[in-house]
C-alpha cells in the first residue's frame, strides 16, 4: 500500500494535478510527490494511471469525468475516518481510566491533537487545489496513526513485559493498524499500472 493520490481535474482547467500522500514511517505521513499534466498531452491518461497505480485515489471537489480510474473516493470519505479515530481515542481513554481505578493509580490520559478540517487552496489552480486536499488527507491519516501509537504504547508493561497491560484484550493488538477496519473495507487502491480488467471485473 503506497498511500493516497489526490487528483484535481476541473473541466475548465488546462491541466490535471496529482499529489501523492504517503506513510514514510510507522506513524509519519508526508506529501511525497506532485505532478501537473496538461490536458492536451497525448499521454495524459497514461501518466495519470502511472502516478495513481496502487494508490487510493481521492478526487477534489469539482473533479469530473472522463477519469481513468477503477476506484476513486471523494473527500467526504475522511469524515468516516475522523469518526472512527475519535471513537478509538475514546476507547483508549476509557481503558486508561478503568485501569487507574482498578489499580488505584493516577495514570495520565493521553492527549490527542485537534480534529483536522479541510482548508481552502491558496490559489485557484490545479496544483493548489490538490495540495489543499493532500494536506488534509495527511493530517487525518496522521491523527489515526498517532491514536494507534498511543494504544500500542499501553499494551505491554515496560518493566515486566506483561500483556495485556493498560489496554484490554480487545485493544491489545501489538501492531499499529494502517487504517481502522471499516475504513479499510471502504477504500480500494487502483490496480497496478498496465493492469487490464478481465470480463466481470468492472
Amino acid at each position: 500500500m503506497l498511500g493516497f493520490a489526490i487528483v484535481d481535474k476541473q473541466p475548465t482547467a488546462d491541466a490535471t494535478a496529482v499529489w501523492l500522500t504517503s506513510r514514510i514511517d510507522t506513524t509519519i505521513v508526508r506529501n511525497t510527490n506532485a505532478a501537473v499534466i496538461r490536458h492536451d498531452d497525448p499521454d495524459h491518461d497514461r501518466k495519470i494511471r502511472s502516478l495513481t497505480a496502487e494508490h487510493f485515489v481521492v478526487l477534489t471537489d469539482g473533479t469530473g469525468p472522463p477519469l481513468p480510474f477503477t476506484h476513486a473516493n471523494r473527500i467526504g470519505v475522511f469524515v468516516d475516518l475522523i469518526e472512527q479515530t475519535t471513537a478509538q481515542q475514546e476507547r483508549i481513554c476509557r481503558a486508561v481510566d478503568d485501569y487507574s481505578q482498578r489499580n488505584k493509580t493516577n495514570l495520565v490520559v493521553p492527549g490527542f491533537p485537534p480534529i483536522p478540517t479541510p482548508t481552502e487552496p491558496k490559489r485557484d489552480a490545479p496544483q493548489f487545489r490538490a495540495l489543499a486536499v493532500a494536506d488534509y488527507v495527511g493530517e487525518v491519516w496522521s491523527a489515526w496513526l498517532y491514536t494507534e501509537e498511543q494504544r500500542v504504547r499501553r499494551t505491554v508493561a515496560p518493566k515486566s513485559g506483561k500483556t495485556p497491560w493498560i489496554m484490554p484484550e480487545e485493544l491489545n493488538s501489538p501492531a499499529i493498524a494502517v487504517f481502522p477496519t471499516v475504513f479499510a473495507d471502504r477504500v480500494k487502491p487502483e490496480p497496478p499500472f498496465g493492469y487490464t480488467p478481465a470480463d466481470g471485473d468492472m
